[in-house]
């Protein structure tokens, strides 16, 4: 009886010992509606974060975000990411804008070069030597991470593993890659806030800060969907020798389909950038009322560029805009703003009356 009694008490201890089935167990979804590239699932005791290749929407990285306390129920095979993270890298300004919004710029200890930023939180954090500046990622030593105790960086994904990746990951500072660039959907971009909340702890305001840019955005473009008129727009300038605009699948054409205007490419398949001639813009645009993303801060300066610009029918009508004054609050908080970058364009095209732009300018002569 004695010997049966400490199996017994064996077996209980094994058991109690071990991760219920319920900790395995889907506790509450994470809803993710627009984007493309990453995906949220909740668990009692974590939350599994999964990155997801743009090219094949295969999983690329999967990371189990798990507090101190039940790092023995995170699973294994994956890797493991303490939460809410105290220290990090963030090298893309759209991801300062993204934890800007919901109040966590605490936890930045690096970040992408000053030059390109806008926030000045941020910006004199640098200048006091809180926040370690990068300016090319490539350039980043471990040696940087450890002695400013960063335990995640976050950087934009082209294709390529992070440098230096495994060795970091030896010295548990991991990499993750943000696809938010890649999302097709202006509220696929924005929706990649969901996952700086799971990161930091503030899970509930990136899900309300979320929610109401959607609620917003979607009332904007109800609003505009049967507009009787629709501007022809131009949009882009020369780079080099070729005219680079977006593609009509893309993340501005969209934008401006439902900012009520008609874009000059929106029928040219594709995701990305398509490339056209000086002369063959020359010719489209014949009609167009209205020219963005120019890449100039004046008219003149357009001139300076390329003396047949004054020739472009927006030109001759002063109808050109742009961000390019003030491009690093643009880059910083567009992506995580999408309803102000459509009210601008709602503005720009006529289709809403007054207000104010938040991001654009007229370009003045």
């Amino acid at each position: 009886m004695r010997i049966l009694g400490l199996i017994m008490l064996c077996f209980f201890l094994v058991k109690c010992a071990q991760p219920s089935e319920k900790s395995n167990q889907i506790d509450k979804a994470v809803e993710v509606r627009y984007a493309k590239h990453f995906k949220l699932a909740q668990y009692e005791h974590y939350t599994v974060l999964s990155i997801l290749q743009p090219e094949t929407g295969k999983v690329e990285r999967e990371y189990a975000l798990v507090k101190k306390a039940d790092k023995s129920f995170a699973p294994s095979g994956m890797d493991q990411l303490e939460v809410p993270v105290k220290r990090m890298a963030v090298l893309s300004t759209t991801h300062i804008g993204m934890l800007d919004a919901i109040d966590a710029l605490d936890c930045v200890k690096g970040s992408t070069d000053k030059n390109f930023i806008s926030n000045k939180q941020v910006i004199n954090g640098i200048n006091a030597g809180e926040i370690v500046g990068f300016s090319d990622e490539t350039a980043i030593t471990p040696e940087q991470l450890l002695g400013n105790e960063i335990s995640v960086v976050v950087y934009s994904g082209f294709g390529k593993g992070f440098p230096n990746e495994n060795k970091l990951k030896q010295l548990d500072v991991l990499a993750l890659a943000d696809y938010d660039w890649r999302e097709e959907h202006p509220l696929g971009k924005a929706e990649w806030i969901k996952v700086f909340g799971f990161l930091t702890g503030k899970e509930q305001q990136a899900m309300a800060y979320f929610a109401t840019v959607e609620k917003t955005y979607n009332k904007t473009k109800k609003k505009l969907q049967n507009a009787k008129q629709r501007p022809k727009v131009l949009v882009g300038s020369l780079i080099g020798e070729s005219w680079f605009a977006p593609a009509g699948e893309s993340y501005m054409a969209q934008l401006l389909n439902d900012a009520g205007a008609d874009y000059l490419y929106k029928n040219i398949k594709g995701t990305g950038s398509c490339e056209r001639t000086l002369e063959q813009v020359f010719k489209d645009q014949q009609a167009t009322k209205l020219w963005i993303n120019a890449g100039a801060t004046s008219l003149p300066d357009l001139l300076k560029q390329q003396q047949k610009y004054g020739l472009f029918t927006a030109f001759t009508k002063g109808k050109v805009y742009c961000y390019t004054h003030n491009s690093n609050y643009f880059w910083e908080m567009g992506a995580t703003n999408p309803h102000w970058v459509l009210n601008d364009l709602a503005i720009m095209c006529g289709q809403q009356k007054g207000g104010k732009l938040h991001f654009y300018k007229q370009l003045e002569r």
